[in-house]
């Protein structure tokens, strides 16, 4: 499939604005959109151990789109990081990202013992691996969510080389930019100089990639949403529990109205713009209001518990992955593993979210260490998230999702999308083949259910529901675990 080929560019749903659609397809249809990212699949440079090769490690690119395709994913969050020095995870592992924007052309030495930047200039080896890398995730049928900033590693990865390793720290470029922290380079006012750097930035981002249909934008990951972090992180990540990082919406607001004002003047078609959790935040239970009250198209939320992981280790799990709340249409969600449940995430999540109206993303650590073969035992790890993607995906373009909703008030279970009257996919969440009820309209409806673990269909006579008390209904015996019903009025 070229990117000719793949229906595009998306555009939010005005029937149905959980998911995403094509303006010219007929009849009109929901992009279901899922799959899984990890941080190297844009740049070089991740491996184990704080201290990094000479040569930089470089994902298979190919061997990753393999396993997407392979899994049914359509979906790639395609990672920006902005340090070419830093770490992770207690520096069990470095990201000496490469390429960069920018060319290492300057005069003088960097912190790394390399030659500085250059922040007046763009190095096309970084938008020549851009274009590449969405044109090949589009040859295979995926959309690719282009992540323009990155925050986390700014104010939460190990000191110093969380300011240190960034291009815009005074030892590291030519050009008298100099941050010391998220706050110059993430949270208004900034200084002209920076803003500056910043714009022609994003202007080249969206000059690259504008003209392919598989394109959308993410504004940044996890930046600063004011308020500390709470002593459980603090102490993880060896900082005081004081401390405090100003709020970036403000900035992220501006992002999104730049590269809207910047389509519109250079006669693009729109791409639909993302934006995603910050972190810390003041008040965590109202960590997702600034996603959903702003101008972004699409959104990835955060856990809005105060008590749970990730933000207390040992505490319970978040409502998004355990019981993931309901669309209710306001934005499209793009629902992430990597803002509720870092490492977490399984096939049984997978279907929660699909059910409640999700589009649901994995933040794979599976990928850390290579990418897996396609042909990986499906009890692996991480196996059953990206298998039940793939088979989400595929329930999504057997039905009529985009006139379906989520309404758990009907199935006993919690979980259900319907068309009232017309077809309903139910969800039975135990494991036990446990009964339940679902309310249907009258009429007979044909029926099949899913096997969730084993991945297998099982059809069943047609269902006549009287339509004037709930329908009992059984998952068949042959089934093991979570199951699935699908109906489809037929009379």
């Amino acid at each position: 499939m070229s990117t000719e080929r793949l229906p595009g560019p998306l555009v939010v749903s005005a029937d149905n604005p959980r998911y995403f659609t094509v303006p010219t397809d007929d009849p009109a249809r929901a992009v279901y959109l899922t799959g899984s990212h990890i941080w190297n699949n844009l740049h070089d440079g991740l491996g184990p151990g704080a201290e990094a090769p000479e040569q930089p490690e470089r994902m298979d690119y190919d061997a990753y789109l393999d396993l997407l395709a392979v899994r049914g994913h359509n979906f790639i969050r395609l990672w920006r990081w902005e340090q070419f020095k830093s770490q992770a995870a207690g520096r069990s592992f470095h990201l000496n990202m490469s390429p960069q924007p920018w060319p290492r052309s300057g005069a003088g030495t960097a912190r790394d013992g390399g030659p500085r930047f250059d922040l007046s200039r763009f190095d096309p080896a970084f938008f020549l691996r851009l274009r590449e890398r969405v044109i090949a995730a589009g040859e295979r049928g995926m959309y690719v969510a282009v992540m323009l900033f990155e925050g986390w590693a700014l104010h939460l990865s190990p000191a110093p080389d969380n300011v240190a390793g960034h291009p815009f720290h005074a030892d590291n470029n030519v050009n008298g930019i100099g941050i010391t922290s998220i706050l110059d380079h993430q949270v208004l006012p900034l200084d002209p100089a920076v803003h500056a750097v910043q714009e022609a930035y994003i202007r080249q981002v969206v000059d690259t990639v504008h003209d392919l249909p598989n394109v959308l934008y993410e504004v940044s990951n996890e930046s600063c949403g004011g308020g500390p972090v709470g002593p459980e992180v603090a102490g993880m990540l060896g900082i005081p529990e004081d401390t405090e990082w100003g709020d970036s919406t403000g900035w992220q607001y501006w992002v999104i109205d730049f590269v809207k004002r910047y389509e519109t003047e250079r006669g693009h078609h729109p791409r639909p713009i993302g934006m995603t959790m910050q972190y810390p935040v003041a008040d965590q239970t109202q960590v997702n209001a600034p996603l959903l009250e702003g101008p972004a198209d699409w959104i990835s939320p955060g856990y809005d518990e105060e008590n749970a992981f990730p933000a207390v280790p040992d505490g319970p799990p978040s409502r998004w992955l355990d019981d993931p709340p309901p669309a209710d249409g306001r934005k499209v969600l793009i629902s992430d593993t990597d803002h509720f449940a870092p490492g977490g995430g399984d096939a049984l999540w997978v279907w929660k979210a699909f059910l409640r109206g999700h589009n649901p993303i994995l933040m794979d650590f599976g990928l850390i260490d290579g990418v897996p073969k396609p042909d990986a035992p499906p009890t692996a790890p991480f196996e059953p998230a990206r298998h039940a993607m793939g088979d989400t995906r595929r329930h999504a373009e057997r039905i009529d999702l985009l006139g379906m909703t989520p309404s758990g008030e009907l199935s006993s279970t919690g979980y259900a999308l319907a068309r009232p009257g017309e077809e309903y996919l139910i969800l039975q969440p135990s494991d036990k083949g446990e009964p339940f009820t679902a309310t249907l309209a009258a009429g007979t409806y044909s029926a099949g259910w899913y096997a969730i673990t084993t991945r297998s269909s099982h059809p069943a006579a047609d269902l006549t529901a009287p339509g004037d008390e709930p329908a009992d209904l059984t998952p068949p015996a042959a089934i093991e675990g979570p199951a699935v019903l699908h109906l489809k009025r037929t009379g």
